[in-house]
């Protein structure tokens, strides 16, 4: 990790500035030959030219160095403010390389970060969080863990569990000596699944404000779902035709809807069918439900309630878990009766609506969507907010359970310490101090290239 490395901060285009940053050993071998200065000081910005390796001007910029470990990443840096626009950010950039650098990787400046223990694994998940934020509600859980709330607690967790793997240690090493009593012991490990448990309760909640609520559209061919779509996003992005079974794969896209971000997939229409790639399709649709947070359930307003109705609407019964809304959409067709649907509203009365998608007659939709999902979207307390902190902290919990239970029933020192440094590991694993290459490179693969 003593190379270094280089990359463009500033979005790719015409603007006012560019910003190309670098870091690792080099750096101060940079400053001497390409901004020709001998003397500098950290945290202060400089002005003057950039040159390349046979001494012409390249660009007229400014700069600032961070002198390891004061930086973000831990090691020397150097920030190049150079004018905007992409041949000229791409110049400084090819000029660095010249003198030695090598492109960074996507997210290797916050991996560089916490590799030097500049920061833990789950503050730079936060980082990439808030940078591809889509709404004001992702961005506020994501700058709730960007300021290290949840890191603490993680912290303090960790320092329960190496506390008690000490007093255990100590026992097995002076069993005639020290013996502390189990029911202390046990009331220690219960405060630590209290504490996992707090952080739990509004993972799903954090991890659906950040990554956005999975949003499916079902229904039977040709009720106007792919219609709803465009209606929802204000574009033609769904083919609409008079045919069923027009949809035979899914389109999923993002929008906003009164500050909760949506991942809307359109799905093709369930029913009985020997078509076999409409089969694949509607395979595709049922995995795409039970996936789901939230089903929007379109049903043809001008036509009777079918046994195609009736099939979905029992699937979507027997999952119990999932966020419904029965949506009677076509209340401008001249067909159009709500008489056919007075049973399943009456069944339904607070996830029932009317709308015409055709005429972009959503309103009420919108506000129903936002009811169901502003409270557990709009999170005060910093939480968890992605599967690999979920399922890593609950792994954690199993383990210290194993331990309770073992206690309870009698069990030797040994095993207990077993569970309890195999829920340190997980700990360990969350915050980013026991870690795989693998782990790194797909949690910041999906970085940005300068961050």
């Amino acid at each position: 990790m003593n190379d270094t490395i280089v990359a463009i901060s500033s979005p790719i285009g015409t603007g006012a500035i560019g910003v190309v940053r670098i870091s690792g050993d080099h750096v101060k071998n940079i400053i001497d030959q390409a901004l020709k200065r001998k003397k500098y000081t950290p945290k202060k910005m400089y002005y003057g030219w950039l040159y390349d390796k046979e001494g012409e001007k390249v660009d007229e910029i400014t700069w600032v160095y961070h002198s390891q470990p004061h930086s973000y990443t831990g090691e020397d840096m150097l920030e190049i403010f150079c004018h905007g626009g992409k041949l000229i950010t791409y110049a400084v950039l090819n000029t660095i390389i010249k003198y030695g650098a090598r492109q960074a990787l996507p997210g290797e400046f916050t991996k560089r970060a916490v590799l030097n223990g500049k920061m833990d694994l789950i503050k730079a998940e936060a980082v990439n969080n808030v940078i591809t934020s889509e709404t004001e509600i992702s961005l506020k859980a994501s700058f709730n863990q960007l300021k290290n709330a949840v890191s603490e607690k993680i912290k303090d967790i960790k320092n329960s569990l190496l506390n008690i793997s000490a007093q255990i240690e100590v026992e097995m090493d002076y069993p005639d000596d020290i013996e502390f009593e189990d029911h202390d012991l046990k009331n220690k490990l219960v405060h630590i699944v209290n504490s996992m448990n707090q952080l739990l309760k509004e993972a799903e909640n954090g991890i659906i404000a950040v990554e956005g609520v999975r949003t499916v559209i079902v229904g039977k061919p040709n009720s106007g779902k792919s219609t709803l779509l465009n209606a929802l996003l204000r574009k033609d992005r769904a083919i609409v035709t008079d045919i069923p079974g027009t949809t035979r794969d899914t389109i999923e896209e993002n929008l906003n809807i009164n500050g909760i971000y949506i991942r809307l997939i359109d799905t093709a229409g369930i029913r009985y069918t020997e078509d076999t790639l409409e089969r694949v399709g509607i395979e595709r649709t049922i995995n795409s439900i039970k996936n789901s947070h939230l089903i929007l359930f379109v049903l043809d307003g001008s036509t009777p309630f079918t046994q195609e109705d009736e099939l979905i609407y029992n699937k979507l019964n027997e999952l119990g878990d999932k966020t419904v809304i029965i949506i009677l959409n076509k209340s401008d067709s001249p067909n159009f009766t709500e008489n056919n649907y007075l049973s399943l509203k009456q069944k339904n009365p607070n996830d029932f609506v009317i709308i015409s998608a055709k005429n972009g007659a959503i309103k009420n939709l919108e506000n129903k969507i936002y009811e169901k999902f502003f409270e557990k979207v709009n999170i005060e307390e910093p939480t968890l907010t992605n599967q690999r902190q979920k399922i890593t902290l609950e792994s954690s919990k199993e383990f210290v359970l194993n331990a309770i239970n073992s206690l309870e029933k009698g069990f030797s020192n040994d095993i207990i310490m077993y569970d309890v440094r195999k829920a340190l590991e997980k700990i360990y694993e969350l915050s980013g101090e026991n870690y795989t290459e693998e782990l790194l490179d797909k949690i910041f693969s999906t970085f940005c290239v300068g961050k």
